[in-house]
């Protein structure tokens, strides 16, 4: 928002230079982005939060800079001359959807004579980066910018019927705005009508056939309040954004829609004659009662840190246009209806520490009330992290918005979860998967020379009415560079099936292997997953390359909440006070056979004095026939009572024997 010195000079008396009322707007809350020097005047370009439209105005400014110097306010004055002539018998105007239009004025003008501008006027609307149009025209921007109030001006014989109906569109219904694009319009959207046709878009842009032109000889002028909200979507639709809409989407005054149409008026008749006939044409279905909100004195000290005596609190309120009663304990303030971002005590506190200083409040810390806690997996998930970093794993934290087509590259089968209005084209949806997420890092990665890399992330994925969260693994070039020690070695697919076992194992979960159900983005040959909870394996060079990437890349996807919400079955034992025995076995057993069968099946025999059971050699191989292999396995013994026998441990293990040698057909290697 621009704002001219020399402009907001005729509201209040500025007692400082430029720069350093630059430092004091900016100190209560309106920054200031750039100060030019045009002339004799100075043009400050402020960053106006979206919750204050009252400032997007020299008047509204002009209140901010009367409370922060204690000058007094000035406003603008204007001579307005009226005929005996009504100006409701001439036009009618009338508002069919009071929800989207709160208050409609209209001023009937009659013997206008169009033409340029005067040199004034038109240099303080390009100071501020408008466009001189006509003098009509100008009058109307000129009083936005100098009251905040959009306005826009008809060439009243143009419209037909003699009658201005506010009402939503009608399907299939269009009209042709003053850029000269034709529109389609919907029943969403709120339009100004005459008798038979939308002749402005509500709050927006008015339309080309009723366009103020050098043949208009009478003008309606129209000063209006539009809901927020409508405005917005309407403007979003139709990818049309103006001053006005600016404005209206912030929130109008609509007290202000009366002056500022008088205002308007007088200033046309000043610099382009013409007749203005009595009265405004005011239409206001529900009068608008301001809200009255209680700040208590106590709640000052206890939500910004001191008391502020009660002469400078009221002072605040009555520069910033608050009324301000005494009442038991503090004050009843009327809020302003420009000011639509205050509705509650908070906010009448925040005024007192803006206007008051914040540097006037000590810096103090909260009362401390007791531990916090964390969330009830907070410390699963922390224990995951040092596990996976512990392991050589850099964490991520990848975009939640992602591109349809990348989305549905990676999960064709998911319905996903779309943005109503996009920034972009490659964020108009929420991520379906982690895996794009993770390639562009590796991508970015590589070229920028870094071509080893280990990374995680754990994160929200959607589809369509649901999210879940998930963590993925992702590995690529050389586990280990090549030293005076060891040679070097690429990270390869058992490697990341070790770190899926790992975390598994953490978390007292079991590993499957099966090959089927994994998706078409990993390499069929190498990849597999374990039952619902983890996919892992090679990606597809299909995949990688549409990325850019020509290395080999590894990846794992978990159920991060059926990981993290796994019950640990584990249990603390003591140190065991008697030894343990191991002894080994070199199977010979079908291809077919898989150590977890062989597991089931020795852990089947009930022996409780059988503490660990796991592979330590595999033969493809060797003295026996080509439909078998060997694998040697390892079982401990251990008795948390006596000492293990010979004897016992015989029997033990001619046990697990005869059941491997029963259910999956083993034989000792001779």
């Amino acid at each position: 928002m621009k704002i001219s010195l020399a402009w907001l000079k005729e509201f209040v008396e500025v007692p400082v230079e430029p720069a350093r009322f630059g430092q004091d707007v900016t100190l209560v809350g309106l920054a200031v982005d750039t100060a030019e020097t045009v002339g004799s005047d100075t043009i400050f370009e402020l960053d106006i939060t979206t919750n204050r439209p009252d400032c997007l105005n020299h008047a509204g400014v002009a209140r901010e800079v009367s409370a922060i110097y204690g000058k007094p306010l000035r406003a603008p004055e204007f001579d307005l001359k009226e005929c005996d002539r009504p100006a409701s018998g001439i036009f009618s105007i009338s508002i069919t959807d009071v929800d989207l239009c709160a208050r409609y004025c209209g001023r009937y003008i009659e013997g206008v004579k169009i033409g340029p501008s005067p040199d004034w006027l038109k240099q303080r609307l390009e100071a501020l980066g408008v466009r001189s149009i006509n003098n009509v025209a100008d009058v109307t921007n000129y009083v936005m910018l100098e009251l905040g109030q959009p306005l826009h001006a008809f060439d009243a014989d143009t419209l037909q019927g003699r009658q201005i109906i506010v009402r939503r569109a009608s399907i299939d219904e269009k009209i042709t705005t003053l850029d000269g694009i034709e529109r389609a319009l919907n029943p969403s959207m709120l339009v100004i009508a005459d008798a038979n046709r939308p002749v402005a878009l509500a709050g927006i842009m008015g339309g080309q056939d009723t366009e103020i032109s050098g043949k208009t000889t009478n003008v309606l002028l129209e000063s209006a309040t539009f809901a927020p909200l409508s405005i917005r979507k309407t403007a979003r639709t139709l990818g049309l954004a103006t001053e006005a809409s600016y404005r209206f989407e912030r929130g109008a005054d609509i007290e202000m829609a009366r002056f500022a149409c008088d205002r308007a008026a007088a200033m046309i008749q000043q610099l382009a004659a013409g007749t203005i006939y009595r009265g405004v044409i005011d239409t206001y279905p529900v009068t608008r009662r301001p809200v009255v909100v209680t700040l208590r004195r106590a709640r000052i000290a206890a939500f910004l840190g001191s008391q502020v005596d009660d002469q400078i609190v009221e002072r605040i309120f009555a520069k910033l246009g608050f009324r301000v009663d005494q009442a038991d304990g503090g004050w009843s303030v009327e809020v302003p209806t420009f000011r639509v971002d205050v509705s509650r005590e908070e906010d009448l506190l925040e005024e007192i520490a803006r206007h008051h200083g914040f540097d006037k409040f000590a810096p103090t810390l909260p009362v401390w009330s007791g531990f916090g806690s964390g969330l009830p997996q907070y410390s699963r998930e922390k224990s995951l992290r040092a596990l996976l970093t512990g392991s050589g794993y850099s964490e991520i934290y990848g975009l939640s918005l992602s591109d349809d087509k990348i989305e549905h590259q990676f999960r064709p089968d998911v319905s996903l979860e779309r943005l109503t209005n996009p920034l972009t084209e490659d964020a108009s949806v929420l991520r379906a998967s982690l895996l794009p997420g993770v390639l562009k890092a590796i991508q970015w990665n590589l070229n920028h020379g870094i071509r080893d890399l280990q990374f995680f992330e754990m994160g929200k994925v959607y589809k369509k009415g649901s999210e879940r969260r998930e963590l993925i693994l992702a590995a690529t070039g050389y586990l280990r560079q090549k030293s005076i020690q060891e040679s070097t070695r690429e990270f390869t697919f058992y490697d990341l099936k070790g770190d899926v076992e790992m975390i598994l194992k953490a978390f007292d979960l079991e590993m499957t292997m099966e090959k089927t159900g994994v998706p078409s983005s990993y390499h069929p040959g190498r990849s597999a997953r374990s039952g619902n909870m983890v996919k892992m394996g090679e990606l597809h060079p299909d995949y990688t390359e549409s990325f850019k990437v020509r290395q080999r890349v590894y990846v794992a996807e978990f159920d991060l909440d059926a990981v993290l919400e796994s019950r640990d079955r584990r249990q603390l034992q003591p140190v065991p006070r008697f030894p343990s025995i191991r002894r080994d076995f070199s199977l010979l057993l079908d291809r077919s056979t898989r150590f977890s069968d062989v597991k089931a099946a020795i852990e089947s025999a009930g022996i409780q004095e059988l503490v660990e059971v796991g592979p330590f050699d595999r033969l493809e191989t060797g003295p026996f026939p080509e439909s078998r292999y060997s694998l040697a396995v390892s079982v401990v013994y251990q008795s948390s009572e006596r000492t293990l026998t010979d004897i016992e441990v015989e029997q033990f293990d001619q046990q697990i024997l005869h059941l491997l040698g029963q259910r999956l057909g083993a034989q000792l290697r001779s």
